[in-house]
């Protein structure tokens, strides 16, 4: 799949794909909820619901309520779960699914998930279980969740031993990333959403050269530069989860770059640490190792370090987490029989699903995080 933009005259990046059979439409750039009623009609003539969080409602919610006005067969009540990690939880799907059939949700219509990488978790995840499976439309209002967790179809909750250990494979039929609803964010969450464009540029060799001219332009949130670094993001997975939808050991490993460590930190943190915080020392860990076992020339991944630094800025880690994270190293969902994988790489463009030690990963992570 191409990785070049080529935006329409109302400057709207567009392209289709499909995963296990489902069909897909992404749309990115400011105005693109514009395309969401149409969209919604296609899909399902029936009842929709919205699914997202009172936080993402107060900041955005006028955007969504504007661009769907009079949209047949919409709840106009959301529905309301937690934010944050507070979403993924038993209670709070049981309570959702109770919801969805109280307010007589049929096979013909479906969830619109508007929130942060939580809400499009349990939102897909609730779609993928009521009656046994009902269509999930993803309209992300972070960075994180726009460039990457919006697309691919994982859903999830989140267990004790573990981040998104119980979950189903559920692709959404239409992904609206309108780069407005980001403009509320904090600095911190803009940073930590940059942690998935980086980690997309690395998995593709043309945008990774495209991306040190993106890098002014994203830390001013200017919504051109914001538009092509997502839509190329997008572009990269839907590339890997047309050819491996369900993660079966084939291509989506790689996007999972960088998320041994984090996932592991995160745990530590008790999901204090932003997730893509947590990416970011994730990615300079897998870079140190790609070094250490001389797959990466040293050069080049001090080139990428520096970049990844300039971007991402990752914050200083607490002690209890530099203490604690590698003890959740054996809950990796790509841990097998014969212990640990890590996705490492040869150079942009060129991952690598490699067994590894926990020893090694925590000798990865960068002195002044680990110390």
């Amino acid at each position: 799949m191409s990785s070049r933009s080529r935006p329409d005259a109302r400057g709207l990046r567009t392209f289709r794909f499909a995963a296990a059979g489902v069909p897909c439409e992404v749309c990115v750039g400011a105005g693109a909820l514009v395309r969401l009623p149409g969209a919604l009609g296609r899909i399902a003539p029936g009842r929709w619901l919205v699914v997202s969080s009172e936080p993402v409602l107060t900041a955005q919610g006028h955007r969504l309520s504007e661009a769907l006005r009079g949209t047949p067969g919409l709840d106009p009540e959301p529905l309301l779960v937690p934010d944050g990690e507070a979403a993924k939880t038993w209670t709070v799907l049981g309570k959702l699914l109770s919801e969805m059939a109280r307010r007589g949700l049929a096979r013909d219509g479906g969830l619109v998930a508007f929130g942060g990488g939580t809400v499009g978790d349990v939102a897909g995840l609730a779609a993928s279980l009521a009656l046994r499976g009902v269509p999930v439309v993803q309209v992300p209002t972070t960075l994180l969740a726009a460039a990457d967790s919006a697309l691919g179809g994982k859903t999830a909750v989140n267990l004790p031993a573990g981040k998104n250990l119980a979950g189903t494979f559920h692709h959404p039929r239409f992904v609206c990333v309108d780069p407005r609803l980001l403009s509320s964010l904090s600095e911190r969450d803009h940073r930590s959403g940059l942690a998935e464009v980086v980690k997309s540029a690395l998995l593709s060799a043309s945008f990774w050269r495209r991306l040190p001219g993106l890098v002014d332009g994203l830390g001013a949130r200017d919504e051109s530069a914001l538009a092509e670094a997502v839509e190329r993001s997008l572009r990269v997975k839907a590339d890997v989860v047309s050819r491996d939808p369900d993660e079966a050991l084939g291509p989506r490993h790689a996007l999972n770059l960088g998320h041994t460590v984090a996932h592991a930190l995160e745990g530590a943190s008790r999901y204090r640490l932003r997730h893509g915080e947590a990416v970011a020392w994730g990615l300079l860990a897998a870079l140190r190792l790609s070094a250490a076992r001389g797959l990466l020339p040293g050069r080049t991944a001090a080139r990428i370090e520096g970049l990844v630094r300039e971007l991402l800025e990752p914050p200083p880690l607490p002690r209890a987490v530099r203490r604690g994270w590698p003890a959740l190293l054996r809950a990796d969902k790509k841990r097998d029989r014969e212990g640990l994988r890590d996705v490492l790489l040869a150079g942009p463009g060129r991952p690598l699903l490699e067994r590894v030690s926990a020893a090694e990963l925590e000798e990865s992570l960068p002195d002044e995080a680990a110390s």
